[in-house]
């Protein structure tokens, strides 16, 4: 784990632990900001699992989602018989047992990092089930950034992850 990871979960479990002491509190006040704050404990649960429970090559392509969600981007998606046209990110959140749900204008999409191996291009994430019965494209209007993907060296070495294109690896690497 990364120096800055480390600090930003410490900083989560602070807040974590703070949050949970005042929600038992609340327990006691029949109020329906009792329940605001119940999904607020489940978004601080999601974001510390960001960094514990997910591959890099999973948590790269979260990072990638938060990004387009905070810098209005849009994502279109394609699985199966699935279409989504490029539209803004809903939700992203990390669920128990490495289980990604992320909401797409009205589609939802969940996959099990796990279970998924990575094809990592410029501009789109591939997701191809190990079984090979089911496979997720996730394509970016924001592509991919060298600051980004420089922070993220151990992808290249991820088992999950099949292909790397040529430009991002090059960035990986940082090289010129």
């Amino acid at each position: 784990m990364r120096e800055e990871d480390a600090v930003l979960l410490e900083c989560l479990e602070d807040v974590y632990y703070a949050f949970e002491k005042a929600l038992k509190k609340a327990q006691k006040v029949r109020s329906i900001h009792v329940q605001k704050f119940e999904r607020l404990f489940d978004e601080l649960r999601s974001q510390r699992r960001v960094f514990e429970d997910i591959s890099i090559p999973a948590r790269l392509i979260v990072e990638q989602l938060l990004e387009s969600q905070f810098r209005v981007g849009q994502v279109a998606l394609e699985a199966e018989y699935l279409r989504q046209p490029f539209t803004g990110v809903e939700a992203v959140k990390v669920e128990e047992f490495g289980i990604i749900r992320v909401k797409l204008g009205e589609a939802e999409i969940s996959w099990r990092d796990g279970n998924y191996y990575y094809y990592l291009y410029p501009d789109k994430v591939e997701l191809r089930a190990m079984d090979e019965k089911s496979a997720i494209k996730l394509l970016f209007s924001i592509s991919f950034n060298r600051q980004t993907l420089e922070r993220f060296p151990e992808i290249l070495a991820s088992p999950n992850v099949v292909y790397i294109h040529p430009q991002l690896e090059k960035w990986i690497r940082k090289e010129q």
